[in-house]
């Protein structure tokens, strides 16, 4: 916002320090178009932490981000406002003119009264046409920050596919558990990860680096300079040779006894 939309609205304070004094809180409804639904996101992108912007586009719906990203791919440029695209051909038109009848007026041998008339109207036409042009130039001047935040705002919607240039970030983020257990728990409960999942688990993986750093310094030294402990020999496992007593169906009935000699002599006596 400039300085001078400003003190057309009544306000010394820029939006950005408005937002600030009120904790980033701007409600807004679902808008109607995508294309509007966009603006809407780039304004409040502007105006809010790149964390806050994150955790908030994170929380969309899968359609209502899908609509977002295809905005994004349609028009992947901020598109001018209409008054703008007039004012930049007007005053280029008006410029123009002005100078070229500043010029016929200095080359060519004219009347007095006829050379002051030309000089008076070219420089009209050129103090019109530079106006517009610096109202244009303003306009950029004023935008730079709604831009920027456009494309922001179209990384954070974006899938994570083979074009989006946080892929590689996010592959190295899932290396650590909690941004693992994020990426699983996304996929199962609204859909693909998309930019703003990749802030979050930036900020999930730095919060956990933190937190190691508040350990006490001798504990961390402690585990550093120890190595680590040495697995236990090798023993081979003692085998188990499972044995099997037979049962009444297999086993084998008694062979009969043969007679003693001595009784077969004495029974034929």
């Amino acid at each position: 916002m400039s300085f001078f939309t400003q003190i057309l609205d009544g306000s010394l304070l820029s939006n950005e320090r408005l937002m600030q004094a009120r904790e980033f809180y701007a409600p807004f409804r679902k808008q109607t178009t995508a294309q509007a639904a966009f603006a809407r996101w780039t304004l409040r992108v502007s105006v809010q932490s790149p964390l806050g912007a994150a955790r908030e586009i994170a929380g969309l719906p899968e359609a209502e981000l899908a609509e977002l990203e295809a905005e994004f791919v349609r028009t992947p440029m901020r598109p001018r406002s209409a008054w703008v695209a007039h004012a930049a051909v007007a005053g280029t038109m008006f410029t123009a003119l002005a100078c070229i009848g500043l010029a016929y007026a200095a080359l060519v041998a004219l009347p007095p009264a006829e050379a002051r008339a030309v000089q008076t109207t070219s420089m009209g036409g050129l103090l019109v046409g530079l106006a517009c042009l610096a109202a244009v130039l303003l306009s950029a001047f004023a935008n730079v920050h709604a831009t920027l935040s456009y494309g922001t705002l179209g990384l954070h919607v974006g899938t994570l596919d083979e074009q989006h240039p946080w892929l590689y970030t996010a592959a190295n983020l899932v290396r650590h558990p909690i941004a693992e257990n994020y990426r699983l728990r996304t996929l199962a409960e609204r859909g693909a990860l998309r930019g703003a999942d990749v802030v979050l688990m930036r900020e999930l993986v730095e919060s956990q680096a933190a937190l190691q750093r508040v350990r006490p310094a001798r504990a961390v030294a402690a585990e550093l300079q120890a190595l680590p402990a040495a697995p236990e020999p090798w023993r081979p496992e003692p085998r188990v040779v499972q044995l099997t007593l037979p049962t009444l169906a297999t086993a084998r009935p008694p062979a009969p006894e043969e007679p003693h000699a001595a009784a077969n002599a004495s029974a034929a006596l």
